[in-house]
């Protein structure tokens, strides 16, 4: 009885949690929510937006209201979900951004399942704590992107995925692979997990057995009923065989990167004048590129180009960039109308580093740090937990915790090459937050058996 009573206090403080966390999103984004408008939207965001009013008006998904050209750019679930939110409750954008906010809040609760996981129920408080104070996921909570849902899907796939090795269960392993699809349909970043990752943990999983066979069989059922069928409907609208039509931006922004860490120009006045002059040539040679996947191609062989003239460039800017696991302090402060974004502090801190690009985007007002000041520590502690368990891994060679971690957490956060941008990192932060609650309780287990060395009294130790 007592244990049933222990998980489910522990079960009500993760609520607890999601709840403080949910009013902690909405107060620190209340300027750009009771402003409404610009303050939620990035460049982005109108390519969710207008596919999500055409579905609403016509009952199609295609570019926007009136056309009838089909959508390719972005895949169907956060466009969806906002043309819902539209029929609902009007086309009033505060409310797909209290959504996001409740969202990433209710993460916090699978995030403590993986905490708990590693490190029992003062763990999973712990991990659920780290997500629910993440200044990123605090700030890409109301915008109308499709971040902070993937986010929360992350936080699931990773417990169940977990669970699937801890108890060999093919079951959670084809709980893993739904969510993974799933996720997909709000960012293909999922589709190469599913494909290439998914059938290699299956032996990890479950050996060499008639479960791996059966597992790798759920990988294939995923692909080709979820999957296969919207990459086909994008291909037959002329657009590539994928989730998205969205490739060809690499041309852009990747390579604008490599060429200014060749000429040293600033990337963004870079990329501008490649979009420009592409734009121009494509509209010049309507009978040579006459839809999505032929410009895609034409932009994708100007990309290996760039990558062949200039390897070293393409190295130093895809390599694992340190910037992507900077906290999104931007948006943060956007959010609370103490700063205004388009100010190209992504080129500055390309070129010039952290500090430089922290002076460019605050105009030297550094005192604007104050009330992020909480959050930066608690994602300095995070990363610093997580990066000590991450070598307690490898000291003692869980090279299978190492695997999921590649998969569930590195890949997230380096998969973008030189496009840092700090949502990217969403994804990966619910493995993050569970790996520093491991890393924490470790700490004050160990502490507490050096004090209690002389009585010898047995502590509890989560070896994983």
């Amino acid at each position: 009885m007592g244990a049933v009573d222990s998980k489910d206090h522990f079960l009500w403080y993760l609520w607890g949690i999601v709840g403080a966390a949910l009013a902690l999103r909405i107060l620190c984004a209340l300027p750009a929510l009771t402003q409404g408008g610009d303050f939620l939207l990035r460049p982005d965001s109108h390519t969710y937006i207008l596919p999500a009013k055409a579905l609403l008006s016509a009952g199609a998904y295609v570019e926007s209201p009136g056309s009838v050209v089909p959508a390719t750019l972005r895949p169907p679930g956060y466009p969806c979900l906002l043309a819902g939110s539209f029929f609902v409750f009007g086309e009033i954008l505060v409310i797909p951004a209290l959504l996001g906010c409740l969202v990433s809040a209710l993460a916090c609760y699978p995030v403590g399942l993986c905490g708990h996981f590693f490190a029992g129920r003062a763990g999973g408080l712990i991990a659920a704590a780290f997500y629910a104070l993440n200044l990123t996921s605090i700030a890409a909570g109301p915008l109308i992107l499709a971040d902070s849902v993937l986010g929360f899907l992350c936080a699931w796939q990773l417990y169940y995925v977990l669970r699937a090795w801890r108890e060999r269960s093919l079951g959670c392993y084809a709980v893993t692979c739904a969510l993974l699809a799933v996720g997909a349909f709000l960012k293909p970043i999922n589709t190469p997990i599913l494909l290439l990752a998914m059938p290699v943990l299956a032996p990890v999983f479950f050996g060499f057995s008639r479960k791996t066979f059966c597992a790798w069989g759920t990988v294939a059922l995923a692909f080709s009923v979820l999957l296969f069928p919207w990459m086909l409907r994008n291909y037959r609208a002329g657009a590539d065989f994928d989730m998205d039509s969205n490739r060809g931006e690499m041309y852009y922004h990747s390579g604008s990167a490599i060429l200014s860490a060749v000429t040293h120009e600033n990337s963004e006045t870079l990329r501008e004048r490649m979009r420009r002059d592409m734009e121009t040539f494509l509209s010049e040679h309507p009978d040579d590129f006459p839809n999505v996947r032929a410009k895609n191609a034409w932009k994708n062989a100007r990309y290996m180009d760039l990558i062949r003239n200039h390897p070293v460039a393409f190295l130093q800017t895809h390599l694992p960039q340190y910037a992507m696991l900077l906290p999104d302090l931007p948006t943060f402060l956007e959010n609370n109308a103490l700063s205004v974004s388009g100010r190209g502090t992504l080129a500055v801190l390309r070129e010039q580093g952290v500090y430089a690009a922290l002076n460019h985007y605050l105009d030297g007002r550094l005192i604007l740090l104050a009330p992020a000041l909480p959050f930066l520590a608690v994602a300095a502690f995070m990363y610093l937990f997580a990066a000590w368990t991450l070598l307690l891994w490898l000291i003692k060679w869980k090279w299978r915790l190492g695997l999921i971690f590649g998969a569930f957490a590195f890949f997230y956060l380096f998969a973008g090459g030189p496009v840092t941008m700090p949502r990217y990192q969403i994804p990966a932060l619910p493995f993050l937050c569970a790996m520093a609650a491991f890393g924490v309780v470790f700490l004050v287990r160990t502490g507490r058996e050096f004090r209690n060395r002389r009585t010898r009294k047995p502590l509890p130790m989560y070896d994983i």
